[in-house]
């Protein structure tokens, strides 16, 4: 048997959710295919690093690349999951950490120490001079302001608090009706 459903991710497209499952044995597989087509944003996205921007949103389809050209930083996203939707921030501290683990094995210590030092100076005080940007040719990635992305989470937590409330007095009313 097999259960399927398509639907839309905000920033990130149409993804196909699929369960197989054998009526036999019970054996499931289930997995998350991400079906392209052309996006609504720009392919290429260029942000200064700074204190106003720092708290931004980055959401990298996969297929996407980030890269940070001063630093010679380039991240290729393969697949799509969670963690590729972070601040700017979220990136900095993901670089960090991934040049924290090939230390041991890098040819050129000093470079990667360097890295380390600038991003973590970055992250304390963005000065400006770094600057990242995001390559989505299927136009499905997005760095989206801080204070828009807030105020349509607030948005979003308000329209769920009003449904749950709704939905509370409905099960009183019920219940009072039983008494």
């Amino acid at each position: 048997m097999m259960l399927y459903k398509a639907i839309n991710i905000p920033y990130i497209g149409d993804i196909l959710l699929t369960t197989i499952i054998c009526n036999t044995c019970k054996f499931k597989v289930s997995d998350i295919w991400i079906i392209h087509g052309k996006g609504e944003y720009k392919p290429n996205q260029t942000i200064k690093i700074t204190k106003n921007t720092i708290n931004h949103l980055v959401c990298a389809s996969a297929g996407s690349r980030i890269s940070i050209p001063a630093l010679g930083i380039e991240i290729d996203i393969k697949t799509f999951d969670a963690s590729h939707i972070t601040t700017i921030e979220g990136i900095l501290r993901e670089i960090i950490d991934a040049v924290h683990s090939l230390l041991p094995t890098t040819e050129n210590r000093e470079k990667a120490l360097e890295i380390i030092k600038t991003l973590e100076e970055e992250i304390n005080t963005p000065s400006g001079k770094l600057s990242m940007t995001l390559h989505d040719p299927s136009g499905h990635s997005i760095i989206i302001p801080y204070d828009l992305w807030v105020a349509r989470t607030e948005k979003t937590r308000e329209i769920r608090q009003e449904t749950i409330n709704t939905i509370a007095k409905e099960i009183i009313k019920k219940w009072k009706e039983k008494i």
